[in-house]
């Protein structure tokens, strides 16, 4: 159980990079020039923004990857 929550957190890492990259390419994101301005804005437009609509997303996406890594683990285990 302890290894499946591992993989499942490698996933919702995964989900929240990949998420938070797709945030930046939006839009709506606008870029101020000055580049601690646009560091603090980004996180700020990732949780006040993103993170309200695509909650569920990251969730279930997070499950699959979560699974199929855990999947990936088994499968070469039986390899060796």
């Amino acid at each position: 159980m302890r290894k499946a929550m591992i993989y499942f957190f490698l996933g919702l890492t995964v989900m929240f990079l990949f998420t938070y990259i797709g945030g930046l390419f939006d839009d709506a994101f606008r870029k101020t020039g000055i580049w601690y301005k646009d560091i603090i804005g980004s996180f700020k437009y990732y949780v006040l923004w993103v993170l309200p609509y695509w909650w569920l997303i990251i969730l279930i996406g997070s499950v699959i990857l979560g699974t199929v890594f855990y999947g990936i683990k088994i499968g070469i285990g039986k390899l060796k």
